[in-house]
């Protein structure tokens, strides 16, 4: 998964707009839906990045940052996504490059991923233009 955004979201709605808005900006994603969906994912290989929904069907995004931590790897940023305000130690802990509580600007999630993978972020004009032509200007979600 060299490369991939991997996104752990449940709502299929946001997983649509996540991914129309990263594959316009040249981001190939993979989605997963689930814990063990996201487990499965991590087992093929690891992403370029995670953004990781906490809230999840069968049980807690932060399983999916332990796991990919306890691969002893480090480097893979993660940006949680959630509803409820995530516990700051935690992402401190475990080492989340950034924190999104829902619904947010399209804008502020592109420009951190553009952060984290070492690519400029587009203008404020670029990214409004591609979220309105997909029909999203922010995210909602649980």
């Amino acid at each position: 998964m060299a490369g991939v955004i991997l996104v752990v979201e449940d709502d299929p709605t946001l997983v649509g707009a996540l991914t129309r808005n990263m594959a316009a900006r040249g981001y190939p994603t993979r989605g997963a839906m689930s814990v063990a969906e996201a487990l499965n994912a991590l087992g093929h290989g690891l992403p370029a990045l995670v953004l990781l929904d906490i809230d999840l069907p069968d049980g807690s995004g932060w399983d999916v940052f332990r796991a990919l931590r306890a691969t002893g790897e480090t480097d893979v940023p993660v940006i949680v996504m959630s509803a409820l305000r995530p516990n700051p130690r935690l992402c401190d802990d475990l080492g989340a490059v950034g924190v999104l509580e829902k619904p947010f600007p399209m804008e502020s999630l592109l420009r951190l991923v553009a952060q984290c993978l070492g690519r400029p972020a587009a203008n404020g004009a670029e990214a409004a233009a591609a979220g309105a032509a997909d029909g999203v200007n922010g995210v909602n979600g649980g």
